[in-house]
């Protein structure tokens, strides 16, 4: 048999070893690192360096020497023994290397050292290994070995002076550890997050989901700001001017209570408000905030943004823009009056209770339109709405603490329903908060006025005095039974 075949025994097992155990091992090498994949092993970069670069040559090498039987002098069983030594050197590191940093703990300092170093010490024991192993399959002088390296490094170093620039960029970089995978930076005109340092550039991702590649030559030349250190915490400044009519310390406290109430403004450090400018149209405010981390400054921004424009209307304030302007005396367009038909829409009884009070009063008095957006929180713990206010249009949500403090809904108002000193303010159920679920218009009465129509309509008072009662009832009953309350009854049309 052996004679038909035409090979000797020892050939003849290598032959059959090689067509049998090849496929085999790639086999259970395929299944190993599905295996580890997914059950997130740390060595599967090893298991695929031996299924990649090891079997094959390794193969390779059984193969010109065993079954083809060349002798170990013939320069391609020499080329092939090279490549297999190099191969296994490699498998050998990346598996140090996952030993020692694949399952580094979170915050350890193997966890810490940055991939480019690692890669950078692995390329130069290849590199050493490859001197020794030349020396030992050639039977060559490791000195002449080195001196051959030497003089291809400084080759290539010549023809490759950009890329190894970039190169020598980086280990500076990794020395000085300006930044890291993670940080928000401003280089080359662009802010992003980073989210790769490799050995020629930092990968920056901007919040439009652009990935920017920065050479790392660029950035150690050139000056980048590091928006995470050193602390995550950002402080933003924005500008906004209000007329010359009102005075600076009224306008600086509404901005403040904007700032304190809008949710991301961090209360530590506290915000501020600065007056910096008297501009040709306005009185320039600078207002100063901070948030928890870059990621949370845009939306952040856009609460403050736009809460600024529902609190000067409240309050009364102008926001000018460079455009004449005529107001006769007393005229305030920050403050629109409701009118006579607005009322009776969102409060039919306010027709019959000023017809009581006073018939030939003006039917107006003392009443402002008020805009809240939505979000803000209209009554609860450390906010307090004056007076009586009648919701015109939009809708609020009511809620009380359960067993747990956890808040929990107990009614939605909507048109002609009301909040205030008469709705959900003093001497009412603690742990109530009203806050806007949509853009709120809400008309505002001074506490005197009310106070005359309840005096004068027992009607009227005793519809208000029933919602109030209704609503403490409902966040009574809440804490009692722990179970969510329904609309619980309030005033409606």
């Amino acid at each position: 048999m052996h004679e038909f075949l035409g090979l000797e025994s020892p050939t003849l097992i290598a032959a059959i070893a090689l067509a049998v155990g090849f496929p085999l091992l790639l086999l259970v090498l395929n299944e190993l690192i599905n295996a580890c994949q997914r059950r997130r092993i740390s060595i599967t970069p090893t298991l695929r360096s031996l299924r990649n670069l090891v079997l094959p040559s390794l193969a390779l090498a059984i193969f010109v020497r065993q079954v083809m039987e060349l002798p170990r002098e013939e320069t391609w069983v020499r080329l092939v023994e090279s490549a297999f030594w190099v191969c296994l050197l490699i498998a050998v590191l990346t598996f140090l290397n996952d030993v020692i940093f694949g399952a580094a703990e979170k915050g350890s300092w193997r966890e810490r050292v940055p991939t480019l170093f690692r890669d950078l010490a692995r390329v130069l024991l290849v590199g050493l290994g490859a001197a020794v192993i030349y020396s030992q399959v050639w039977d060559q002088e490791i000195t002449g070995a080195l001196t051959a390296l030497g003089i291809g490094s400084v080759v290539l170093g010549l023809a490759l002076q950009e890329p190894l620039g970039n190169i020598v960029s980086g280990l500076m970089l990794l020395f000085e550890r300006p930044l890291n995978i993670g940080d928000w930076i401003t280089a080359d005109g662009v802010t992003g997050k980073v989210i790769e340092i490799n050995w020629r550039s930092v990968h920056i991702e901007t919040p439009t989901r652009e990935l920017r590649i920065v050479p790392n030559v660029s950035l150690y030349k050139d000056a980048f700001s590091n928006l995470s250190r050193p602390t995550p915490l950002r402080t933003e400044t924005y500008e906004i001017g209000f007329s010359y009519d009102h005075p600076p310390n009224r306008v600086k406290e509404v901005l403040l209570e904007v700032l304190s109430t809008t949710p991301g403004v961090l209360a530590d450090p506290a915000p501020g408000v600065r007056t910096v400018n008297y501009a040709d149209f306005s009185v320039i405010y600078r207002m100063i905030f901070s948030v928890s981390r870059q990621e949370d400054l845009a939306a952040t921004r856009d609460r403050v943004v736009t809460r600024i424009w529902y609190a000067a209307r409240r309050a009364g304030l102008t926001i000018p823009f460079p455009i004449t302007m005529e107001y006769s005396p007393g005229e305030n367009p920050s403050a629109p009056q409701p009118t006579p038909d607005d009322l009776v829409g969102a409060f039919p009884r306010y027709k019959m209770a000023r017809a009581t009070v006073a018939p030939s009063a003006p039917p107006m008095a003392g009443a402002v339109v008020r805009e809240f957006a939505a979000g803000e929180v209209l009554q609860g713990p450390g906010v307090k709405q004056q007076g009586f206010n009648l919701i015109s249009r939009g809708s609020a949500q009511l809620t009380a603490p359960d067993q747990a403090n956890q808040p929990v809904q107990i009614a939605v108002l909507g048109p002609g329903e009301f909040f205030g000193d008469h709705g959900v303010g003093a001497n009412q159920e603690p742990g109530l908060v009203l806050t806007a679920m949509t853009d709120l218009v809400v008309i505002y009465f001074p506490q005197e006025e009310i106070e005359a129509m309840l005096a004068k309509s027992p009607a009227l008072s005793a519809e208000v005095g029933e919602a109030i009662d209704t609503r403490r009832r409902a966040a009574q009953q809440l804490k009692k039974s722990g179970r969510k309350s329904g609309n619980s009854g309030f005033i409606s049309q």
